[in-house]
């Protein structure tokens, strides 16, 4: 029998082996050369807080970094929740804060510069240097942010005898002027001077190549002499942008999709979560300037990034849903291909604000540009969303920066080693030093499945040994995406490996989570070990090494380790769920890590945690029994190396009503007839005269009439007829926006006398180039009088009076207008008291939705099949006691539109609100 066994192993030995894989990796000679007097930069600094840059990295105060670099337009929130955002941020391990400054936001007419209220660029970057953060300004003077003309003033294009973004005289005194208004936003805040401001970026999409160097040079010598004087110059290089050589850094970035792109069919692009040495990305943006060859040696250069998208804003022909995990699976692939500087484009979604003049967002048909998106909602599927939510990509990339923020200083002068794969096998690279090294790995792309990696081993060649990893073969499931240390040191204890990925070090625990369900396994070189246990799973010796597996990550899952020089050492392998839950901050000079599923922030020495649930649990490491929440003592309970707490607020509930409004609702009838008809008015008309004013400083966009008449009409605006039919008894919706005028307007309807009791009624809608919407209905404001003649400005209307009013007709709420659907949204008076924020959620069918209070757009969406979630205290209006008026357009058939998820069949034409939430969020603060 056991020979039978035997010759079975001997038979099936070969098969296993036959179906192992292993990378190899091969860091054995790296060399990179250190450039350190190429880069012609500014100011680096007081002493201890300089910064500099080589070819490679950015060091602080000597200390190599790998920043963290998040984007949030402070012009685009509003200003009662920057600070939030920034804390959110800040929690989130993001360390530098960058925005756009958009010249029209604050020079929409020429000469009258505005840096008030939400537009206050100072206090907002005061506002980040209270809270420990760098802050770097992206000044264009063209940025694009899918704003109106990328950011340049209308009157500067009107302008015929200059060319904007060029070394025309004209242009380069607006742009000088422009610099000195920001310059006097930023003085004394720059890193020179003991401030947050450490850079400049420069344009935007610049791409001239060579070309365009004199141009990108002016703009920095022009920021100089204006002031801005920082340790660190940029422009976008992507599509061979303009980089003057030693004079500007060019930066990267990558989207998971393109909603620019031409087309509506699927962009499938693996490169994008692929290990590479090429930094360019040509998918960025429509515009391109073709060139040929390489434009530029970028071996002298940092591999720095401005715009990895965790998101993507939407436009009107594509309707794209990102996955949390794409953002961090780009990240991840721009780190293994020795990126030191993640920027990301963008973190933190607002809205548009109001233009006084024109719709400030990137409008197709107004401006030229490509793509048409929302007039006021930029959320771009943000880690933060617009409503000022946390998104579920959030969470997935705080455990990243977290492991940047920690482990940085390793990490950074380490050289990247890109594994031999092709698209279809698992994506794998290292970055190495002579001794120690990061594995990464990705098994993921974007609407590409990919299998199940079975029986998987690396081997990283050093310079002083080679490495393999795990101890035996490893199933990497679809959707992993992970870093691995080789050779780290725990104080002096040597971990030779570990099939789980560093997240952050407190005092003496190192805390590791589980990627994917991978099976996590440590090894340790026993030489630097005295003692060695696991909560769970195996300890076993080999010759020079303790191998710790068959794990069962969680809380519980704790080693412990006591090294040779009697120091003892702790690690925690989390699951990959409790991850997500994790909180890293900085407390009066200690760290502080807790678990929650609800959200945390620090703001100063004070814990801020916040949700939808009133009663939140958060576990904190180590031994605590009480704390200070909201001025109550709340008692811990211990659990293996957390203490567990609870912590309550009282439930409030908020009565958020919806109701149908109908096209009518809001009107008065009107009679337009009387029973008899005397011989002597036959030819008689009842007229109804309504004067309205269109005083909005901008341009009318649109009129329409809603117009239900009881027999023919006709229509007069301003003297003169409109020639378009009207149908008796039927909706009706005649277009008057040529007809219009600013300033004063007289309308009346011309209805002739026919025997019987008749009445209509109308709805007039005008609106502006801005998203101003001016409606007034039929009431007793309109003036009638029955004549023969028509009225005419040649003379005097003679007496009009009030109209007869009748209540409306029994089947008025089954008059239907097909172009749209609306509700109103009644908001009470103090719902937001006790709450920290109140977020709607609407769930609907239909193409777009606008939301208006009063005469203002304040949220608008295009649907993507999810939800669309507003927050009430980040409108543009305290919405207390207001109806807010939703309404929804039906989707046409036959549009040619791109949805990552279709609308089901039969919903064209469809507009329907299927659902509306009332989500309260709750925050408790710590003492």
């Amino acid at each position: 029998m056991k020979k039978n066994w035997l010759f079975i192993l001997i038979l099936f030995v070969p098969a296993i082996l036959m179906g192992q894989k292993i990378y190899k990796i091969d860091a054995s000679n790296i060399k990179q050369e250190l450039k350190t007097d190429f880069l012609r930069m500014g100011n680096p600094g007081p002493d201890g807080r300089e910064i500099r840059i080589n070819n490679r990295y950015m060091a602080i105060g000597g200390r190599p970094v790998v920043p963290v670099m998040g984007e949030v337009h402070f012009s685009r929130v509003p200003r009662s929740q920057w600070e939030e955002s920034i804390l959110k941020m800040k929690a989130c391990g993001v360390n530098v804060i960058a925005s756009y400054i958009f010249w029209n936001h604050h020079e929409e007419v020429e000469g009258q510069f505005d840096w008030s209220g939400n537009k206050d660029l100072r206090a907002f970057v005061e506002l980040c240097q209270k809270h420990d953060l760098y802050v770097y300004p992206r000044v264009g003077p063209w940025c694009h942010g899918e704003v109106r003309n990328g950011g340049t003033p209308d009157w500067i294009l009107r302008k015929k005898q200059i060319k904007d973004r060029s070394g025309h005289p004209v242009y380069q005194a607006y742009v000088r002027r422009y610099f000195e208004e920001i310059a006097r936003q930023l003085h004394d805040l720059y890193l020179k001077d003991n401030g947050p401001v450490i850079g400049i970026q420069l344009e935007n999409e610049y791409w001239y190549a060579k070309a365009g160097e004199a141009h990108i040079r002016w703009l920095k010598e022009t920021a100089l002499q204006c002031g801005m004087d920082v340790p660190m110059y940029t422009v976008t290089g992507w599509n061979n942008g303009s980089v003057p050589p030693g004079e500007v850094i060019p930066l990267w970035g990558g989207y998971a999709d393109a909603p620019w792109a031409d087309h509506i069919h699927k962009e499938i692009d693996e490169s994008y979560f692929s290990f590479s040495a090429f930094h360019n990305d040509e998918r960025i943006g429509n515009e391109r300037v073709q060139h040929e060859g390489q434009y530029m040696d970028y071996d002298n250069y940092p591999y720095f990034t401005c715009e990895m998208g965790i998101g993507i804003q939407n436009t009107y022909h594509r309707r794209l849903v990102i996955s949390p995990i794409d953002g961090l699976t780009m990240v991840t692939a721009k780190l293994g291909s020795g990126s030191n500087l993640i920027g990301y484009y963008i973190f933190t979604g607002g809205s548009n604000p109001h233009g006084l003049l024109h719709p400030t967002e990137e409008d197709q048909g107004e401006t030229g540009y490509w793509t048409q998106v929302p007039a006021k909602s930029y959320d771009f599927q943000a880690a933060i969303r617009e409503s000022g939510e946390r998104s579920p990509a959030y969470d997935q990339l705080k455990k990243l920066h977290y492991f940047l923020n920690e482990f940085g200083e390793q990490l950074a002068p380490m050289v990247p080693v890109i594994g031999q794969a092709g698209n279809n096998e698992l994506q794998y690279a290292i970055r190495a030093g002579k001794e120690s090294a990061f594995l990464f790995g990705i098994n993921y792309c974007r609407y590409v499945p990919k299998p199940l990696r079975c029986d998987i081993q690396f081997e990283v060649r050093l310079a002083s040994e080679t490495v393999r990893l795990p101890s035996c073969g490893v199933e990497i499931p679809d959707s992993s995406v992970f870093i691995w240390p080789v050779n780290m040191k725990l104080g002096n204890i040597l971990l030779k490996y570990a099939t789980a990925q560093p997240l952050c070090q407190v005092d003496d625990v190192s805390v590791f989570f589980q990627n994917a369900g991978i099976d996590a396994e440590f090894l340790f070189d026993a030489a630097s070990v005295k003692k060695i246990s696991s909560a769970n799973g195996t300890v076993t010796r080999h010759n020079k090494e303790y191998l710790v597996s068959n794990l069962t990550p969680g809380t519980g899952c704790i080693i412990s380790l006591t090294g040779k020089d009697g120091q003892e050492q702790k690690i925690i392998v989390l699951s990959p769920e409790d991850a997500l839950q994790t909180w890293l901050f900085l407390h009066k000079g200690k760290k502080d890590f807790y678990l929650s599923e609800a959200g945390m922030y620090m703001n100063g020495d004070r814990l801020n945690i916040y949700g939808e649930n009133p009663v939140m649990q958060f576990k904190k490491l180590g031994f605590g029994t009480t704390v200070r929440i909201n001025g109550t003592t709340v008692n811990g309970r211990s659990s293996g190396m957390f203490t567990e707490f609870e912590v309550s607020s009282p439930a409030r509930s908020v009565a958020v009503k919806a109701e149908p409004n109908h096209i009518f609702d809001d009107t008065v009838w009107l009679k337009t007839a009387e029973d008899d008809l005397p011989e002597n008015k036959q030819l008689f008309h009842r007229f109804f005269l309504k004067e309205f004013s269109l005083d909005n400083p901008s341009e009318i966009q649109d009129g329409t009439l809603f117009l239900f008449p009881p027999s023919s009409c006709r229509i007069n605006v301003n003297n003169r007829w409109v020639n378009q039919e009207i149908i008796p008894g039927k909706m009706n919706m005649p277009d008057l926006t040529a007809y219009l005028q600013k300033g004063e307007n007289v309308l009346y309807l011309d209805f002739p006398f026919t025997k019987g009791e008749k009445v209509f009624a109308a709805r007039m809608s005008v609106t502006f180039s801005n998203t101003d919407r001016i409606e007034f209905s039929t009431d007793s404001s309109w003036l009638t009088k029955d004549m023969y003649n028509y009225p005419s400005l040649l003379k005097d209307y003679g007496t009009l009076v009030a109209p007869e009013t009748v209540p409306a007709p029994a089947n008025a709420k089954e008059i239907t207008c097909d172009g749209f659907k609306e509700w109103e949204i009644y908001i009470p008076y103090h719902y937001s008291n006790n709450l920290n924020a109140v977020y709607l959620h609407l769930d609907y069918t239909g193409d777009r939705a606008e939301l208006y209070a009063g005469h203002l757009l304040v949220a608008d969406d295009y649907n993507s099949q999810t939800t669309w979630r507003i927050g009430l205290n980040r409108l543009d209006v305290n919405p207390e006691g207001q109806n807010l008026k939703l309404r929804i357009y039906p989707l046409s058939p036959g549009n040619r539109i791109f949805f990552d998820r279709p609308p089901e069949k039969g919903e064209a034409g469809e507009a329907l609100l299927q659902d509306i939430k009332v989500i309260p969020e709750y925050r408790l603060t710590g003492e």
